[in-house]
């Protein structure tokens, strides 16, 4: 989406087809959401939170709300940080650019420097470094500490240095700075090793906090191991030549799942939150059953799956277009 053109009518485009559905949207799950919450608690302080959580003040009513309210946020920026990736003086830089890589081209392969990178690539790579060192390493560094009883006078949190829009904007750009290839790392040998080389450290520091803390770390997008298994595996999805050959039905299937994916992601909570009430504590084979992981995803897919044969509720709910 950076590198997509927000002038003139193209922003007010932007605004009305894509920022204003997923603003309505968010409104409406919070209106759903709501109902079965003032249903088991029937006061003021239940429907000051739910106003709270659709006016983006403090922290949401029900906690995967903070992924829209995210989002909505990085979205007022993204056409800020296309309009300066396309700035006049850096579109002369990624011109002249490539007119010196097509001058040079012989000259490379013969081990001359390789063509230095446009001026708006470096900057995006300066603030992914930046945040990286602010947003991902140091909080994971606290967190590891505080596993060996280290106490820090200062708090960094997880995903919450400078504001989790901080953490959604930095794996924006790192997604980028991947479709551009800029780290030359599509080869699939080098995406192969480079998944290996995420996969051991997450695997190891899990352990280690299992070992000393007897407890494994709330998944979060903050913690530096996790996000470079995503970066990583990102990198091996977008130029793995498996899509090239999946069947056309499991394609299909992929497919659907993906524009449910939201929806799903949604929906979830509400749905385990109702079922929580309705079954009696007394009843533990049926509360196994329905309460856990698969069943709920189950449950969730069933419900979006229906709500998307409704066209209002599928473009302005669940965002399907």
């Amino acid at each position: 989406m950076l590198g997509r053109d927000y002038t003139g009518p193209k922003l007010k485009r932007f605004l009305m087809h894509n920022y204003l559905p997923m603003f309505v949207s968010f409104e409406c799950w919070c209106a759903i959401a709501f109902l079965p919450h003032f249903a088991a608690n029937r006061t003021l302080q239940t429907v000051a939170d739910f106003l709270r959580t659709m006016l983006f003040i403090d922290e949401p009513a029900m906690i995967h709300f903070w992924y829209m309210q995210m989002l909505l946020g990085i979205y007022l920026l993204i056409p800020v940080l296309a309009c300066f990736l396309r700035h006049p003086q850096l579109q002369q830089d990624v011109t002249s650019s490539t007119s010196i890589k097509q001058n040079t081209e012989q000259k490379v392969k013969h081990g001359s420097k390789k063509t230095p990178l446009p001026q708006h690539t470096r900057y995006i790579i300066l603030l992914a470094i930046i945040g990286t060192a602010f947003i991902l390493v140091l909080p994971t560094i606290q967190t590891i500490l505080t596993w060996f009883s280290v106490d820090i006078d200062y708090e960094i949190t997880l995903g919450g240095c400078v504001g989790r829009g901080s953490l959604g904007l930095l794996y924006m750009l790192f997604g980028y700075l991947l479709k551009k290839d800029v780290f030359h790392i599509s080869s699939r040998k080098t995406s192969l090793w480079l998944l290996i080389a995420a996969a051991v450290p997450l695997w190891l520091v899990s352990a280690l906090e299992l070992r000393l803390t007897n407890e494994l770390f709330l998944v979060t997008a903050g913690f530096f191991p996790i996000a470079f298994f995503a970066f990583a595996l990102s990198n091996a999805a977008i130029y793995s030549t498996f899509w090239k050959h999946c069947p056309g039905w499991l394609s299909t299937a992929m497919t659907g799942l993906a524009s449910y994916s939201y929806g799903i992601y949604m929906v979830h909570l509400i749905i385990a939150q109702v079922l929580r009430a309705l079954i009696p504590d007394n009843m533990h084979l049926l509360r196994v059953a329905s309460l856990n992981t698969v069943s709920i995803l189950l449950f969730s897919l069933l419900a979006v799956f229906v709500i998307a044969r409704i066209r209002p509720l599928r473009k302005w709910l669940l965002l399907i277009k």
